[in-house]
C-alpha cells in the first residue's frame, strides 16, 4: 500500500468510522500520536509504517483502512484534486482527528456520588 494512500485511508477511518475502534485501540492512541509527532518531519513512509505497526494489533481498524484504501484508489483515478494535501497539513489533520476520536470515545470518570 502506498504511504500517502495509507495515511489518507487511516485519516478517513478515524474521521468517519469510529465504531471500528475498540476501547483497547482507543487506549493506545496516545502512543500512536506521539510516534506520528516524532515522524512528522520524516518521509510519509515512516508515518505509514508507524500506522501499520499500530493497527497490526487492531484488526477491525486494519480491515477498515484496507477497505478505505481501495475506495481511495477508485476515487483518485477520477478526482486528482483529492491529493492536494501537503504533508504537514495531512499530519496535523490526522493528529486532530485522532484527538477528536479519543475525546469522543473516552468516558470521563464519574464523580463519587454521596
Amino acid at each position: 500500500m502506498e504511504a500517502d494512500k495509507l495515511i489518507q485511508a487511516f485519516t478517513e477511518v478515524v474521521r468517519n468510522q469510529d465504531y471500528v475502534f475498540s476501547p483497547e485501540a482507543i487506549a493506545t492512541i496516545p502512543g500512536l500520536q506521539k510516534t506520528i509527532a516524532e515522524f512528522e518531519t520524516q518521509s510519509p513512509q515512516e508515518v505509514a509504517e508507524a500506522i501499520r505497526n499500530w493497527y497490526i494489533n487492531h484488526e477491525d481498524v486494519r480491515d477498515a483502512v484496507l477497505l478505505e484504501e481501495r475506495e481511495i484508489d477508485k476515487v483518485s483515478k477520477t478526482k486528482p484534486e483529492a491529493q492536494e494535501n501537503t504533508q504537514v497539513n495531512r499530519y496535523r489533520v490526522l493528529q486532530d482527528e485522532l484527538q477528536k476520536l479519543q475525546d469522543k470515545k473516552t468516558i470521563p470518570p464519574q464523580p463519587n456520588q454521596p
